[in-house]
């Protein structure tokens, strides 16, 4: 009697356990079969869209890596910047054609590997959004501009201010009102996206206005070090600075595109109050309020007592003067 423990098959008298194939009564099977995964590139979608990119391109095929850091995709000589990839698909973002060919050949690398195939994504100027004008060009938080260009796409189309939403109300072929949101001072590139075909020209901008709408306390110490909150808009920028009287705070600390915090840097001290310009600035662009170094918010220090005392400490010492908390 054959007692056959563990198996997974038996048919026509040849079993598997585990990774080994038997004929039974005779032995293990000289080989196993192995399954080969082809690499391959079948189709893309879209095939076609706007000349500076931005639309989302799916690439399908077979034996693609799961990991992002081991797939390269290119459309033509430019990298398409992964999104998400398995083994039958990756997607990526399609870059700007740049230098490339209009019909640009679509090519994928996977852990090393190059994929064969020859399908092409095509850039197009007839599907490309452009942006041609806006109006108003300035503004601040809540501006409704209008925006003229062509191939504009109604339930499709988005626009950034800065890379903020601005919230879209109405859409034609040639026309878009979108409200601004809030963006750091400055320029800012106005920027249209049609989902079925990708992003405009980005040299069309909106100049987005400083605003400082309070600051506190706006009263000090000449000896500097004051915290000074400073409420407006336009702040969330590396290039933001702050000065009063027209030296440098101590320290600037942005809080959000609608807060900073500066210490105040010391001034020399007088026997009345100085009152000159607390001052932001960012880029070419600058907004000030009345800041007040109060001699009567002034702590002086006219002497001490004793003046001397022993390395162990404890000595009691008289701190005289004025205007102490």
């Amino acid at each position: 009697m054959v007692r056959v423990i563990d198996l997974f098959s038996i048919r026509n008298n040849l079993y598997q356990k585990k990774n080994q194939f038997y004929f039974l009564g005779v032995g293990t099977v000289g080989t196993s079969p192995s399954l080969q995964s082809v690499a391959s590139v079948s189709s893309v979608s879209p095939t076609s869209g706007s000349i500076y990119g931005g639309i989302t391109l799916a690439v399908n095929g077979n034996g693609f890596a799961t990991s992002t850091s081991n797939i390269q995709v290119y459309v033509g000589s430019n990298a398409c910047p992964i999104i998400q990839t398995t083994p039958g698909q990756v997607t990526c973002t399609v870059p700007a054609q740049g230098s490339s060919a209009s019909s640009s050949t679509v090519r994928v690398v996977s852990n090393g590997v190059t994929f064969p195939g020859s399908l092409t994504f095509t850039y197009s100027s007839s599907l490309t959004p452009s942006v041609t004008s806006i109006s108003p060009t300035s503004g601040t938080t809540g501006q409704l501009i209008t925006i003229t260009g062509s191939n504009f796409v109604s339930g499709q189309t988005s626009v950034t201010v800065g890379g903020v939403t601005c919230s879209v109300g109405s859409v034609s072929t040639t026309s878009i009102t979108c409200t601004v949101g809030s963006s750091p001072a400055g320029n800012q590139p106005v920027v249209v996206s049609v989902s079925s075909n990708g992003i405009s020209n980005s040299n069309i901008v909106f100049q987005y206005a400083l605003q400082i709408a309070n600051a506190t306390p706006l009263r000090g110490s000449f000896g500097g070090g004051q915290s000074v909150t400073i409420n407006g808009n336009g702040f969330n920028s590396s290039g933001a600075s702050v000065t009063i009287c027209g030296t440098a705070c101590q320290s600037v600390n942005i809080i959000s595109n609608t807060q900073l915090v500066c210490i105040t840097p010391s001034a020399t001290v007088s026997s009345s109050d100085r009152s000159c310009s607390l001052t932001v600035s960012v880029g070419s662009l600058s907004q000030s309020v009345t800041y007040v170094y109060g001699n009567n918010v002034t702590a002086t220090v006219s002497s001490v007592s004793p003046t001397r005392g022993g390395t162990g400490g404890g000595t009691l010492l008289t701190i005289t003067g004025t205007n102490f908390p």
